[in-house]
């Protein structure tokens, strides 16, 4: 089985770290296949996609089972169905794994009914929290297979981004290293 890791990863935080050992201990004989988005994708506060793979990779050097595709790292953002289907012509049998926050906005995807109907889906549940139905019944216009896993960490790029302070709790210390050599994420200057 091939779990397709998409986001941004602006920064790669600990968090998503997690996420990749809890499903490998879920799916051991499977591969996690990370796949960041490229400078294209309209995102404007995205760092240019060299540092994003390259902080994947700090991150993740020393685990086996997991790659990393710059696949969408160059071209027009043509959307997940189409990056997926490329996969396919590569891997057999891939889920694509996604958080239960970003699943909510998935009816704004590109092709997102093809999508659905094409690609079995991890969703990342906050742990507790029983959306089983909420989702059946948000989609039940179009054909899905969706696969439920709790997972408790709070992903926060957005506040490693913004909040220096909290980087060495969020980061890995490779990647909090990496940030600081290359000054990305520079701090506002109001704060």
């Amino acid at each position: 089985m091939i779990l397709v890791f998409g986001g941004s990863f602006n920064p790669p935080t600990k968090a998503h770290l997690n996420i990749i050992n809890k499903l490998l201990s879920i799916y051991p004989d499977s591969q996690v296949l990370i796949l960041p988005v490229g400078n294209h994708y309209l995102k404007p506060e995205l760092v240019d996609i060299k540092h994003r793979l390259k902080m994947l990779e700090i991150m993740t050097e020393s685990l086996k089972q997991i790659s990393i595709s710059d696949l969408e790292a160059y071209q027009k953002f043509q959307g997940t169905f189409a990056s997926l289907n490329e996969l396919s012509k590569t891997y057999k049998d891939i889920h694509f794994v996604i958080g239960m926050d970003n699943l909510q906005g998935v009816r704004k995807w590109i092709k997102y009914q093809d999508l659905l109907a094409t690609y079995p889906f991890i969703v990342m549940n906050r742990k507790g929290d029983d959306h089983i139905n909420d989702i059946d019944y948000m989609f039940n216009d179009v054909k899905h297979n969706f696969t439920l896993i709790d997972f408790d960490d709070e992903i926060s790029s957005t506040d490693a981004r913004e909040y220096p302070k909290k980087r060495l709790s969020l980061l890995t210390k490779e990647v909090l290293k990496y940030i600081n050599q290359n000054h990305l994420y520079k701090e506002p200057n109001n704060v």
